[in-house]
This record gives structure tokens, C-alpha cells and sequence, in this order.
């Protein structure tokens, strides 16, 4: 299958590229940063470097037709770019908002829209996959815009998935926890964050590249989260935020207490 990732430099978009490879799959691996990306991916004959930019329209329908004129049709989308920054309600940075409502959800919406408008006009099935986060169950105090932007990626993505359910193509949702790459480390020792740290341990980005190249592909699921206990705590959470709310006090604290566990050391 020809596998594009967006994100595709480092973390988790590098780690689903890799794997891919290993798989027997073309991957078209793209990423604003053209210095990681040719450097992580130039030596790597299954891999097309593709510069972009997820937030501009333009970028992506200019990545699109060359792929069109290469003769490179995408079966599946991964959307894996995103950023976080933390800040709470009353103190966020006007910057940290557009940064992060543009890539990760702007960019995952732009990126749905374009190629599955391509998909459609080839008439053939194909798979979308956006990578949200459990933050998109859990509206967690302190990465306030993160976890906003993650919240409308799932809603995008159930809403897209009927959308394009009637073309063949399937929209999947994957909601990693924690995981343990450049984003984790940003947060590390950071008090708005300690949510991010209140679980036992964090992700190995090759648990989520499994994932979505193991069970998500094959069963294309409109949604799964990882892992699926979180998964089911936070639709929990989410049908009661009285009772999230309440409950964040105590996990913020034993969140700090796990800033510096080997649960979430690389």
C-alpha cells in the first residue's frame, strides 16, 4: 500500500514510517522540517520525503498533485502532526493558541479534506487515520488548548467518517496516551502538565505504530484508544466532567510525583 504521514520527521509519525517499511508498504513521508525529514529519511529507498506544510491548503494540494503527477495514489492517510503547549484558562498565549488549533486540528481537517477529495475522484477505497489522543476524552486542566484541539479532532474525524462511509473510505480515530517522544519531554517537570503524567507509565511510540498498522489497518475501527482501559475511563469522563473535575486534584499530585519515573524515561 503507498502510506502517507504527516509528522513524519520524528516521534510517532517517524516511528509509523518505519514500521511501514519493515512491512513491505511505499511510504510518502512528509513534515514542515526538511532538514529531519532528509535526514532522518534520505537514505531510505521506501521512503518519498515530501516537504508540508498541514496548516496551508495550498501546501497540501500541491503535495497532492505531485503525487498525482508520479503516479503515487494514497491508500492511507495517517495524520500524525501535531503540537502541544501548555497554559491554562486566563494565561494563554494568543501564539500557543493559533499553533495549536491550526496544525493539529486545522491540519488534520485540510489533510481529511484533500485527500479524501482525491480518493473519491479515483473511485477507489481508501483509509484515513487521524491521530488524536486520550486527551480527546479527557479535558485535562492545564494543556487546555491541546486537549480542546484533540476533542475536535475526534469530533472531525466520527462526523468525516460518515461523510465518506457511502465513497468506501473509513475514518479512524486513534487516541494514544502518554507517549514517550521530543512532545512528552517538553512537559516533564512542568506543573500545568502533571496530567500527562498520572498514569502508571507512559507509550513506546512503537506500541501506537503497531497499533495502527496492526488492528487499525486491518479492521479500519472508527475509533480506538490506547490504552483501551483509558479509553473507556475517559468516555466515562466525559458523559460525567463533575466527576473528572474532581478527580484531577489527586492525579495532578501524583502526576508530579511521576516526573521523573522510569515509566516515562525514553
Amino acid at each position: 500500500m503507498n502510506l502517507l504521514i504527516t509528522g513524519a520527521a520524528s516521534g510517532i509519525g517517524a516511528c509509523i514510517a518505519q514500521l511501514a517499511c519493515k512491512q513491505g508498504h511505499t511510504v510518502v513521508a512528509a513534515d514542515l522540517n526538511e532538514t529531519a525529514l532528509t535526514s532522518r529519511w534520505g537514505n531510505e529507498p521506501a521512503v518519498r520525503c515530501m516537504v508540508l506544510d498541514v496548516r496551508n491548503q495550498d501546501s497540501w494540494a500541491a503535495l497532492l498533485e505531485q503525487l498525482d503527477e508520479k503516479r503515487w495514489p494514497v491508500d492511507v492517510l495517517i495524520n500524525v502532526a501535531g503540537v502541544l503547549r501548555s497554559g491554562r484558562a486566563g494565561e494563554l498565549k494568543s501564539d500557543d493558541i493559533d499553533l495549536m488549533l491550526d496544525v493539529n486540528l486545522k491540519g488534520t481537517i485540510l489533510g481529511t479534506n484533500a485527500v479524501a477529495a482525491a480518493m473519491i475522484a479515483r473511485g477507489h477505497p481508501g483509509h484515513i487515520i487521524n491521530i488524536g489522543s486520550i486527551a480527546s476524552l479527557y479535558a485535562t486542566p492545564g494543556t487546555t488548548i491541546y486537549a480542546t484541539s484533540k476533542h475536535a479532532v475526534r469530533g472531525f474525524s466520527i462526523a468525516a467518517a460518515g461523510d465518506l462511509r457511502p465513497h468506501g473510505i473509513a475514518v479512524s480515530l486513534v487516541g494514544p496516551g502518554p507517549v514517550k517522544t521530543a512532545m512528552l519531554e517538553q512537559q516533564r517537570g512542568d506543573e500545568k502538565a502533571a496530567l500527562t503524567f498520572s498514569g502508571a507509565r507512559a507509550l513506546n511510540p512503537e506500541e501506537v505504530a503497531q497499533a495502527v498498522l496492526g488492528p487499525v489497518m486491518r479492521h479500519r475501527p472508527l475509533e480506538q484508544f490506547i490504552p483501551w482501559r483509558e479509553g473507556i475511563l475517559g468516555k466515562l469522563c466525559t458523559v460525567a466532567p463533575g466527576f473528572f473535575l474532581r478527580m484531577t486534584k489527586r492525579a495532578a499530585e501524583r502526576g508530579k510525583k511521576h516526573f521523573d519515573s522510569v515509566g516515562y524515561r525514553q
